[in-house]
């Protein structure tokens, strides 16, 4: 263990020298000791899960490049508290590898997403159980994992925690996350007519060696048929050397538009698994987590604030967390206390229409649904129904597009309160209004008056 010891000091002065005395003092004054080091990772004791949680956030890698760079060290890195090392007993592992090819080793993976960070609910629990199974035993789970849902439910985050859980076990294995957008631009650099085929051959190197695909936002392969067959050639020799690959996407496979079928059957091979809306209370155990790695100590912020930030944004856990952290560093930096009056200060600009701040919702779909029955004339038993009368479904789509654009509800609630209606007629609908409100006047001047109607 003095090897590792000494590697930790001799990286703890390069960050010195590096970051001054001020900010090396604030994060990295009482992170001397090392844990453990197991499956290539050395494991570093922090005091706070504040401290580990900026240090995971802004220096592990680094910490890395600095280990690699400057010392020819591939080992890893794993930050933990005081009370997780108590918890654990250390084990010696094998040698230090510090030599053979660093690879990709999942280096633009976030260390934050982990499974466990990822908070579970009725809402995840499957897709995080399904999730952590293939993270453990790989493609003898399923090939690929699918993983979809609405914008900022923790698609990502399950995603990203697999690759990270394979680096854990083996800090060599080729983990290659990418967006869909990303793979897209890489193959389209590497045939740019300027590139020879040096630049082709890297293209293939870096995806078809992966020990693992993460590929995030699949939907956006929609009607590019060149990137769709290059991936649908690395997708078969990945499946048949038996690599892991794990997709998400906003919407089920078989919702997919202008995707080749034999693509889009690929991707119904393995196991899909929904990500749902999040119930309240789980709204406020993810907030109550998020707080815990933003304030030394999270009793200070009442669970009636948290309570109001879970019912201003309901829909997006991006939106949550980023509004949790608005507000605390509001009231750190103006050094006022957690109140509510300085929470809706804080959240002024951000804090739906719709919402009132008597803590209640003032617009809800059925209000919604009655004025505009009533400005149409017609009745909500005939826009629930599944007539198809030109005048109904104007009304409906109309419907659709004001509840996702005005008030974000999710796709999936929209279609479960206008009769059960599938995802991709709700996309259709919503899709078919904004491209009316654009070019008939008539279109747009029915919204304006019935959002005035509706927020007044």
């Amino acid at each position: 263990m003095d090897n590792y010891q000494k590697l930790w000091n001799d990286i703890l002065k390069v960050l010195n020298d590096e970051l001054g005395d001020n900010t090396f003092k604030e994060i990295f004054k009482d992170c001397n000791d090392i844990h453990k080091f197991e499956n290539n990772y050395l494991y570093i004791i922090v005091p706070t899960p504040l401290i580990k949680f900026r240090i995971d956030q802004f220096y592990v890698r680094k910490i890395r490049d600095i280990a690699k760079n400057s010392f020819d060290s591939n080992v890893g890195f794993k930050f933990i508290t005081k009370k997780d090392a108590e918890e654990d007993k250390p084990k010696e592992s094998a040698k230090m590898i510090v030599d053979g090819d660093f690879k990709n080793l999942g280096r633009n993976l976030s260390t934050l997403y982990r499974f466990e960070n990822f908070v579970v609910g009725e809402s995840n629990r499957y897709a995080y159980i399904t999730a952590s199974k293939v993270a453990e035993n790989g493609p003898l789970i399923c090939n690929p994992l699918y993983i979809f849902g609405d914008v900022g439910l923790g698609k990502t985050h399950l995603m990203t925690s697999i690759g990270n859980y394979i680096l854990d076990n083996n800090i060599n294995a080729n983990v290659v996350y990418t967006s869909s957008q990303k793979f897209a631009e890489d193959y389209f650099l590497a045939t740019s007519n300027k590139n020879g085929r040096e630049k082709i051959e890297e293209f293939y190197r870096k995806y078809n060696n992966a020990d693992a695909l993460l590929v995030d936002d699949i939907q956006f392969f929609e009607g590019k048929k060149a990137t769709q067959e290059e991936f649908f050639k690395i997708f078969e020799h990945l499946v048949s050397q038996n690599k892991q690959i794990v997709l998400t996407s906003d919407r089920p496979a078989n919702s997919l538009k202008n995707i080749m079928s034999r693509l889009q059957s690929r991707f119904s091979w393995g196991i899909s698994v929904d990500i749902k809306q999040p119930d309240e209370l789980l709204l406020l155990n993810i907030l109550k987590n998020k707080l815990s790695f933003i304030i030394e100590d999270p009793s200070d912020v009442p669970d009636e604030l948290l309570l109001i930030i879970a019912r201003c944004f309901p829909n997006n856990i991006r939106d949550l967390e980023g509004a949790l952290r608005t507000f605390i560093n509001y009231c750190v930096c103006m050094n006022c206390p957690f109140t509510k009056e300085n929470l809706y200060i804080a959240l002024e600009n951000l804090i739906p229409k719709g919402y009132d701040k008597k803590d209640s919702v003032k617009t809800t779909i059925e209000d919604i649904i009655n004025i505009i029955c009533s400005y149409y004339s017609i009745t909500a038993a005939d826009l629930l129904s599944s007539s198809r009368k030109q005048k109904i479904t104007y009304v409906r789509q109309m419907l659709m597009y004001i509840l996702r654009t005005n008030f974000n509800f999710p796709l999936q609630t929209i279609g479960d309160n206008l009769g059960s209606r599938d995802h991709a007629t709700v996309t259709h609908g919503i899709d078919k209004i904004a491209e009316l409100i654009k070019k008939d006047n008539m279109t747009k001047n029915d919204y304006e008056i019935l959002i005035k109607k509706i927020t007044k």
